[in-house]
Protein backbone atom coordinates (compact mmCIF):
# COMPACT_ATOMS: atom_id res chain seq x y z
CA UNK A 1 0.00 0.00 0.00
CA UNK A 2 1.37 3.36 -0.93
CA UNK A 3 2.34 5.57 1.94
CA UNK A 4 0.21 8.46 3.02
CA UNK A 5 1.94 11.58 1.68
CA UNK A 6 3.17 14.05 4.28
CA UNK A 7 2.08 17.65 4.28
CA UNK A 8 4.28 19.79 2.02
CA UNK A 9 6.95 21.93 3.71
CA UNK A 10 6.38 25.67 4.20
CA UNK A 11 7.55 28.02 1.46
CA UNK A 12 11.33 27.89 1.14
CA UNK A 13 13.30 30.75 2.57
CA UNK A 14 16.86 31.03 1.19
CA UNK A 15 19.34 30.46 3.94
CA UNK A 16 21.27 33.50 5.07
CA UNK A 17 24.91 33.23 4.00
CA UNK A 18 26.95 35.26 6.49
CA UNK A 19 30.21 36.78 5.35
CA UNK A 20 32.86 36.23 8.00
CA UNK A 21 35.69 38.75 7.79
CA UNK A 22 39.22 37.47 8.37
CA UNK A 23 40.49 39.05 11.57
CA UNK A 24 43.12 38.15 14.08
CA UNK A 25 40.64 38.34 16.94
CA UNK A 26 36.98 38.77 16.10
CA UNK A 27 36.16 39.38 19.75
CA UNK A 28 38.32 42.43 20.29
CA UNK A 29 36.59 45.84 20.44
CA UNK A 30 35.55 47.30 17.11
CA UNK A 31 34.80 43.97 15.39
CA UNK A 32 31.37 42.34 14.81
CA UNK A 33 30.86 38.63 15.26
CA UNK A 34 29.20 38.22 11.85
CA UNK A 35 28.63 34.47 12.22
CA UNK A 36 26.49 34.93 15.32
CA UNK A 37 24.58 37.80 13.72
CA UNK A 38 23.92 35.66 10.64
CA UNK A 39 22.47 32.81 12.69
CA UNK A 40 20.35 35.24 14.69
CA UNK A 41 18.89 36.73 11.50
CA UNK A 42 18.21 33.24 10.11
CA UNK A 43 16.42 32.23 13.31
CA UNK A 44 14.22 35.35 13.15
CA UNK A 45 13.31 34.57 9.53
CA UNK A 46 12.36 30.98 10.44
CA UNK A 47 10.20 32.11 13.36
CA UNK A 48 8.49 34.70 11.17
CA UNK A 49 7.73 32.10 8.50
CA UNK A 50 6.17 29.87 11.16
CA UNK A 51 3.75 32.61 12.16
CA UNK A 52 2.49 32.89 8.57
CA UNK A 53 0.89 29.44 8.74
CA UNK A 54 -2.25 28.67 10.79
CA UNK A 55 -1.28 25.02 11.13
CA UNK A 56 -3.96 23.70 8.80
CA UNK A 57 -3.19 20.87 6.40
CA UNK A 58 -3.51 22.10 2.79
CA UNK A 59 -6.61 20.75 0.98
CA UNK A 60 -4.48 19.04 -1.67
CA UNK A 61 -2.80 16.90 0.98
CA UNK A 62 -6.14 15.88 2.51
CA UNK A 63 -7.31 14.91 -0.97
CA UNK A 64 -4.27 12.68 -1.48
CA UNK A 65 -4.68 11.13 1.98
CA UNK A 66 -8.32 10.29 1.24
CA UNK A 67 -7.46 8.73 -2.12
CA UNK A 68 -4.74 6.59 -0.52
CA UNK A 69 -7.29 5.46 2.08
CA UNK A 70 -9.86 4.61 -0.62
CA UNK A 71 -7.28 2.52 -2.48
CA UNK A 72 -6.30 0.75 0.75
CA UNK A 73 -9.93 -0.19 1.44
CA UNK A 74 -10.35 -1.45 -2.13
CA UNK A 75 -7.16 -3.51 -1.84
CA UNK A 76 -8.31 -5.06 1.44
CA UNK A 77 -11.60 -6.16 -0.17
CA UNK A 78 -9.76 -7.59 -3.17
CA UNK A 79 -7.44 -9.55 -0.85
CA UNK A 80 -10.49 -10.92 0.99
CA UNK A 81 -11.88 -11.99 -2.40
CA UNK A 82 -8.59 -13.67 -3.31
CA UNK A 83 -8.52 -15.59 0.01
CA UNK A 84 -12.17 -16.66 0.22
CA UNK A 85 -13.31 -16.63 -3.39
CA UNK A 86 -16.19 -14.28 -2.54
CA UNK A 87 -16.72 -10.66 -1.65
CA UNK A 88 -17.39 -9.52 1.94
CA UNK A 89 -21.03 -8.46 1.96
CA UNK A 90 -22.86 -6.95 4.95
CA UNK A 91 -25.76 -9.08 6.17
CA UNK A 92 -28.34 -6.45 5.24
CA UNK A 93 -27.12 -6.23 1.63
CA UNK A 94 -30.11 -8.23 0.41
CA UNK A 95 -30.31 -9.43 -3.20
CA UNK A 96 -26.86 -10.51 -4.37
CA UNK A 97 -27.98 -10.98 -7.97
CA UNK A 98 -27.06 -7.34 -8.52
CA UNK A 99 -24.25 -5.07 -7.40
CA UNK A 100 -24.21 -4.09 -3.74
CA UNK A 101 -23.78 -0.57 -2.38
CA UNK A 102 -22.25 -0.47 1.07
CA UNK A 103 -20.10 1.86 3.14
CA UNK A 104 -17.52 1.86 5.93
CA UNK A 105 -19.85 2.87 8.79
CA UNK A 106 -19.93 0.72 11.91
CA UNK A 107 -23.62 -0.05 11.51
CA UNK A 108 -23.05 -1.38 7.98
CA UNK A 109 -20.46 -3.83 9.30
CA UNK A 110 -18.17 -4.05 6.26
CA UNK A 111 -15.14 -2.69 8.12
CA UNK A 112 -15.82 -5.11 10.99
CA UNK A 113 -15.83 -8.05 8.56
CA UNK A 114 -12.55 -6.91 7.02
CA UNK A 115 -10.85 -6.44 10.37
CA UNK A 116 -11.93 -9.90 11.57
CA UNK A 117 -13.93 -9.03 14.70
CA UNK A 118 -17.45 -10.11 13.70
CA UNK A 119 -20.01 -10.86 16.38
CA UNK A 120 -20.89 -14.47 17.16
CA UNK A 121 -24.57 -13.55 16.77
CA UNK A 122 -24.24 -13.25 12.98
CA UNK A 123 -22.80 -15.70 10.42
CA UNK A 124 -19.07 -15.04 10.20
CA UNK A 125 -17.62 -14.23 6.78
CA UNK A 126 -14.00 -13.67 7.77
CA UNK A 127 -13.64 -17.21 9.11
CA UNK A 128 -9.90 -16.97 9.74
CA UNK A 129 -10.17 -13.64 11.55
CA UNK A 130 -7.60 -12.03 9.24
CA UNK A 131 -7.10 -8.29 9.74
CA UNK A 132 -7.28 -7.03 6.17
CA UNK A 133 -7.23 -3.44 7.42
CA UNK A 134 -3.99 -3.65 9.39
CA UNK A 135 -2.41 -1.07 7.09
CA UNK A 136 -5.00 1.57 7.99
CA UNK A 137 -4.00 3.71 10.96
CA UNK A 138 -6.35 4.87 13.74
CA UNK A 139 -8.34 8.03 13.03
CA UNK A 140 -7.17 11.35 14.43
CA UNK A 141 -9.18 13.55 16.74
CA UNK A 142 -9.64 16.89 15.02
CA UNK A 143 -8.62 19.96 16.98
CA UNK A 144 -9.27 22.44 14.18
CA UNK A 145 -12.39 24.52 13.80
CA UNK A 146 -14.41 23.95 10.67
CA UNK A 147 -14.04 20.18 10.55
CA UNK A 148 -17.45 18.53 10.01
CA UNK A 149 -16.69 15.54 12.26
CA UNK A 150 -14.69 14.88 15.41
CA UNK A 151 -12.58 12.10 13.89
CA UNK A 152 -10.80 11.99 10.55
CA UNK A 153 -8.44 9.98 8.34
CA UNK A 154 -8.50 6.46 9.68
CA UNK A 155 -10.12 3.67 11.64
CA UNK A 156 -12.62 4.25 14.47
CA UNK A 157 -13.83 1.66 16.99
CA UNK A 158 -17.42 1.83 18.17
CA UNK A 159 -17.73 3.30 21.67
CA UNK A 160 -20.42 0.90 22.89
CA UNK A 161 -17.98 -1.72 24.10
CA UNK A 162 -18.38 -3.96 21.06
CA UNK A 163 -15.88 -4.56 18.31
CA UNK A 164 -17.57 -2.63 15.52
CA UNK A 165 -15.38 -0.50 13.32
CA UNK A 166 -15.78 2.32 10.81
CA UNK A 167 -13.39 4.13 8.48
CA UNK A 168 -13.51 7.86 7.76
CA UNK A 169 -11.76 10.08 5.22
CA UNK A 170 -9.65 13.21 5.76
CA UNK A 171 -12.77 15.25 6.59
CA UNK A 172 -14.52 12.62 8.73
CA UNK A 173 -16.82 11.32 6.00
CA UNK A 174 -17.72 7.65 5.68
CA UNK A 175 -16.41 5.96 2.50
CA UNK A 176 -18.89 4.55 -0.02
CA UNK A 177 -18.23 1.08 -1.42
CA UNK A 178 -19.74 -0.59 -4.49
CA UNK A 179 -19.30 -4.37 -4.80
CA UNK A 180 -19.65 -6.53 -7.90
CA UNK A 181 -21.76 -9.16 -6.12
CA UNK A 182 -23.49 -10.26 -9.33
CA UNK A 183 -20.12 -11.43 -10.72
CA UNK A 184 -20.27 -9.37 -13.89
CA UNK A 185 -16.68 -8.18 -13.57
CA UNK A 186 -17.69 -4.52 -13.43
CA UNK A 187 -19.84 -2.07 -11.49
CA UNK A 188 -21.89 0.94 -12.48
CA UNK A 189 -19.88 4.17 -12.42
CA UNK A 190 -21.16 6.49 -9.64
CA UNK A 191 -19.06 9.41 -10.96
CA UNK A 192 -21.59 11.63 -12.73
CA UNK A 193 -18.81 13.43 -14.60
CA UNK A 194 -17.51 10.12 -15.93
CA UNK A 195 -21.00 8.98 -16.91
CA UNK A 196 -21.50 12.25 -18.80
CA UNK A 197 -18.33 11.41 -20.76
CA UNK A 198 -19.71 7.97 -21.64
CA UNK A 199 -17.87 5.99 -18.94
CA UNK A 200 -20.93 4.28 -17.48
CA UNK A 201 -19.13 1.25 -16.01
CA UNK A 202 -15.92 0.62 -14.06
CA UNK A 203 -14.24 -2.69 -14.84
CA UNK A 204 -13.39 -3.59 -11.24
CA UNK A 205 -14.93 -5.92 -8.65
CA UNK A 206 -14.94 -3.21 -6.00
CA UNK A 207 -14.68 0.58 -6.02
CA UNK A 208 -14.43 3.02 -3.11
CA UNK A 209 -15.03 6.76 -2.89
CA UNK A 210 -15.96 9.51 -0.45
CA UNK A 211 -17.98 12.74 -0.75
CA UNK A 212 -14.84 14.81 -0.29
CA UNK A 213 -14.26 18.12 1.39
CA UNK A 214 -17.75 19.54 0.77
CA UNK A 215 -19.45 16.35 2.00
CA UNK A 216 -21.66 16.25 -1.10
CA UNK A 217 -21.54 13.05 -3.09
CA UNK A 218 -23.06 14.62 -6.20
CA UNK A 219 -20.22 17.15 -6.61
CA UNK A 220 -17.60 14.80 -8.00
CA UNK A 221 -14.86 17.35 -8.59
CA UNK A 222 -13.55 16.95 -5.03
CA UNK A 223 -14.51 13.30 -4.42
CA UNK A 224 -11.47 11.05 -3.75
CA UNK A 225 -11.91 7.66 -5.45
CA UNK A 226 -10.05 4.37 -5.86
CA UNK A 227 -10.19 4.24 -9.67
CA UNK A 228 -9.10 6.57 -12.47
Amino acid sequence: MEEIPPAPPPPHTPAFQPVVPVVENDNEPGYWNWTRIGFAVLLIVILWAGTQSDGRIPPGVRQKEARVMAVAIRDSVEQFLADYGRLPVPEKAGNREEDTDSDTSSIEGLATILIGTESDTTPRQNLQGVDYLEGIKPAKLSEKAGMPHAWSNGLIIDDKGINWYSIVDSWGNIFRVRLDTDGGGFVENPDLNGVADGLTKVKQRVIVWSPGEDGKEETWTDNPKSWD
